[in-house]
């Protein structure tokens, strides 16, 4: 079994909210890591226990419950998305928090107009379960980004998709008709191995501090 506490960090916008974050515990992380000219994904840290790899946001989920992470940092999105099924959610930050809305080109939409209703997002399973719970009629588009174009030209009459100042919407000449959720976040999660047999370390980092 490996020692090592093992952590995984998001690369992108929320990468350097995480790295502050756990700086702000006492871990501080190996200069290799800020040199996007070195290729390698496993960095050590000052706490020899402790290493850091660097993935992709969507795969820290699949990382976690797989036992190669044993806490990773995800978006709350990612777990309403996939469920909860595997992993113990250690703790929710501040961290890149926004929220779920409907958003389309009409101040108001009328769900009476039509029978069914082109939804474009990348939460499927969210998007399909509200309209679900409402009895109203959707088809899902899957796309994976530049959603708000989805409305614009036609592919879509209203999109599902995480807002966090709305800026990005009014740019687009998007209305945000509806929230769904409004507390999204970055989650901490692990894997019910992780946590049974690191407790004490994983303790100690979250709410201690090393």
């Amino acid at each position: 079994m490996n020692s090592s506490l093992i952590i995984a960090c998001p690369k992108g916008r929320l990468e350097s909210k995480v790295v502050k974050y756990l700086a702000n515990r006492g871990l501080i992380i190996e200069k290799d890591f800020f040199d996007d000219e070195i290729r390698k994904l496993t960095f050590n840290t000052n706490v020899k226990e402790i290493k850091i790899i660097k993935l992709k946001p969507s795969d820290i989920r699949s990382y976690t419950i797989l036992g190669a992470a044993d806490i990773g940092f995800v978006g709350y999105d990612d777990i309403l998305e996939n469920s909860a099924e595997n992993i113990v959610m250690l703790k929710k930050t501040n961290i890149g928090k926004c929220r779920i809305s409907i958003a389309s080109d009409m101040k108001k939409i009328n769900f009476s107009e039509k029978k069914v209703y082109k939804v474009a997002t990348k939460f499927q399973n969210i998007s399909e379960n509200y309209f679900k719970e409402l009895n109203i009629q959707t088809e899902t588009i899957k796309l994976n980004g530049s959603i708000e174009l989805a409305v614009k030209y036609g592919v879509a009459d209203m999109i599902l998709d995480l807002v966090q100042s709305g800026q990005t919407l009014k740019d687009n000449q998007l209305y945000e008709n509806k929230i769904i959720n409004n507390d999204i976040s970055t989650v901490i999660i692990s894997s019910y191995f992780a946590y049974d047999t690191k407790k004490n370390l994983i303790k100690k980092l979250l709410l201690k501090g090393l």
